[in-house]
């Protein structure tokens, strides 16, 4: 963790958090990344460069979501880049809320009730549980292939 503090820019460029941020800037630099901040208000100069660094990639993609903007920051760096094409803002308090998003903005899981339904309906058919050595069913023993 780095402390906020004047020199927390510099404290960055030293062991261990140049490693994490070289890691961090390799795996986002890469064609068809996208990057999610939630509730980064975008004071950061150090985390900033990377983020454009990864923006300079027209596949790329950088989606903000926070409760606000008090100090202008998050408008002005969208303003800055000039990328809007490949940032998406979702900027407010109701936006912000973790449960609201996730209820009401993120898509629902791909598996549903039909999936699960659909499951069962195939397992039942087709019995995919091992059946005991009792019924008719041999089982391997020590990797030899010979029925037990």
């Amino acid at each position: 963790m780095i402390y906020p503090n004047a020199a927390k820019d510099r404290e960055t460029t030293s062991y261990p958090y140049v490693e994490l941020f070289r890691d961090f800037a390799a795996s986002i630099c890469r064609p068809n990344s996208t990057v999610v901040c939630y509730g980064y208000s975008f004071g950061d100069e150090h985390i900033n460069r990377v983020l454009e660094d990864m923006l300079s990639i027209p596949s790329a993609h950088l989606v903000i979501i926070a409760h606000g903007d008090p100090l202008g920051r998050i408008m002005g760096t969208y303003e800055r880049l000039g990328r809007y094409a490949q940032i998406t803002l979702l900027i407010g308090d109701y936006l912000g809320d973790l449960q609201a998003l996730v209820d009401h903005y993120l898509p629902k899981p791909a598996i549903d009730r039909t999936t699960f339904r659909m499951a069962e309906l195939l397992k039942a058919r087709w019995g995919t549980e091992p059946r005991p050595a009792s019924e008719g069913g041999a089982t391997l023993a020590n990797d030899g292939g010979s029925p037990v």
